[in-house]
């Protein structure tokens, strides 16, 4: 008979964010109480570890004693991805370091997520980062639309008449990933200043 921990083990692997929510789900023919429960007892047998509120995961043993897990492991689960399922993208000054802009890293995280309600959301940072920030995305993000809504965002914020050859090529590079209906269809939740931006990239050739 499968266990408690065999289950969450094929669900969802080890060294891998688990979500109260997600343990919930799998043992949806319990009570919420009963649930919580077994995640104690597995917790004082060492056989699973939290991180932190609401995140989980099944540890393994190394030379330096218990694994851990990794902030961007968690920051993802909660607010980016979650195996094919998109839910939101790194913005800001941590996206114009992703998408090859800059080589600046910020050491605030900033992630527009449609888990988020709030315009703008400051949480308890952890993995490193001083401080993180939740924003609620301008049209609901998923696999098919997340590279336009990233190249929107970018272009909103930035002057790109000021790129030299090197963010030029990045900023190419991204708009070839999100397509450029794609990146029309979804400027339409953008403000009139996106559209005056789109205007600029038509004028030096970004989508060429």
């Amino acid at each position: 008979m499968e266990t408690f921990i065999d289950i969450l083990e094929v669900r969802f692997g080890k060294n891998q964010p688990i979500l109260t929510e997600e343990i919930l789900c799998v043992f949806s023919d319990i009570s919420r109480q009963a649930v919580y429960k077994r995640i104690d007892a597995a917790m004082a047998e060492g056989k699973i570890a939290r991180y932190d509120r609401g995140v989980y995961y099944l540890p393994t043993e190394t030379r330096f004693g218990k694994s851990s897990l990794l902030g961007t492991q968690v920051a993802t689960k909660r607010w980016l991805q979650s195996g094919n399922d998109v839910y939101g993208y790194v913005s800001g000054f941590n996206l114009v370091n992703e998408s090859g802009v800059s080589d600046q890293v910020p050491n605030t995280l900033e992630i527009t997520t449609n888990k988020e309600s709030s315009r703008l959301r400051e949480v308890k940072p952890f993995g490193g980062w001083k401080r993180i920030t939740l924003r609620k995305p301008r049209r609901p993000v998923n696999a098919r639309n997340v590279n336009a809504l990233r190249f929107l965002d970018l272009i909103t914020d930035q002057q790109i008449q000021f790129y030299d050859e090197y963010e030029m090529d990045a900023l190419k590079k991204l708009a070839r990933k999100a397509g450029r209906s794609m990146i029309y269809d979804c400027s339409a939740s953008y403000p009139d200043r996106t559209a005056k931006k789109l205007a600029e990239c038509e004028r030096y050739r970004v989508f060429a």
